[in-house]
């Protein structure tokens, strides 16, 4: 599911999820359709049974042919897959302008492109470019993402999971005594390493007193429980990047 701010910066976590799901695992066609129906066009499908039908029956890219997961895709060739020779012929155009779409949204007008008022017409041209774009902008950062999952030191990860937890929580941090890579290294060994999720490096990063010790540090906490919820984020993160980065390294 894309956050509710219109954002699907969390594409590679839907990756990996597919690659754990034994229905789809191995199979890279049926595992892109899915994400274009059930990620991207998410709402679209929701709408009507006949959008449902459309969503579930797109014919896959033929550059797929050979990939063994969706992290082999070149993103030139999605590009030129998602924009088509026009934008009619795009992905989003071909699914926007279809009767199934019009009848689903525009409910009050003939469900033809060319029937509709003309300000309807540049306002839905606007919406099915932007939602190309987003496509293409989720792959390229998915594609970004799982290259520096496996060149990614451990204190780096360390630092993007305090982070990632401060962004998702907003929970307010405390002044620092010394500088952040000073703490992070003087509570976890090894941090110039680079993280490959080895037993070790696990077993060092999931230690609850560290987590705990590293929370009270960086996060304004004032209640146990406080500092027992944001430790628990802090291990839900680590296995999430521990999935990213296990795959990333394959």
């Amino acid at each position: 599911m894309a956050l509710k701010n219109g954002s699907y910066n969390n594409l590679i976590d839907v990756c990996l999820k597919m690659l754990e799901d034994p229905e789809r695992s191995g199979n890279v066609k049926e595992q892109f359709v899915w994400i274009i129906g059930n990620y991207f066009f998410e709402h679209e499908k929701s709408a009507s049974k006949n959008m449902e039908l459309l969503l579930n029956n797109i014919t896959p890219p033929p550059f797929l042919n050979g990939a063994e997961t969706l992290f082999d895709i070149k993103i030139e060739e999605l590009k030129s897959y998602v924009r088509g020779n026009s934008t009619n012929d795009s992905l989003a155009g071909r699914i926007m302008l279809s009767q199934q779409y019009l009848k689903a949204f525009y409910p009050h007008h003939a469900p033809s492109f060319s029937k509709l008022p003309e300000d309807v017409r540049f306002e839905l041209m606007d919406l099915i470019k932007e939602k190309n774009n987003t496509i293409i902008s989720a792959y390229e950062k998915m594609l970004v993402d799982h290259e520096a999952d496996a060149k990614r030191k451990t204190l780096t990860l360390i630092a993007l999971i305090l982070k990632n937890i401060h962004l998702k929580t907003a929970a307010p941090l405390n002044k620092l005594p010394k500088p952040a890579e000073e703490i992070i290294r003087s509570t976890f060994h090894n941090t110039d390493e680079l993280f490959i999720a080895s037993q070790k490096q696990m077993a060092d990063l999931m230690d609850d007193t560290k987590i705990k010790q590293i929370v009270k540090i960086f996060f304004m906490v004032k209640q146990f429980k406080d500092i027992i919820g944001i430790a628990e984020m802090f291990k839900e993160e680590l296995g999430r990047y521990r999935k990213r980065t296990s795959s990333a390294r394959r």
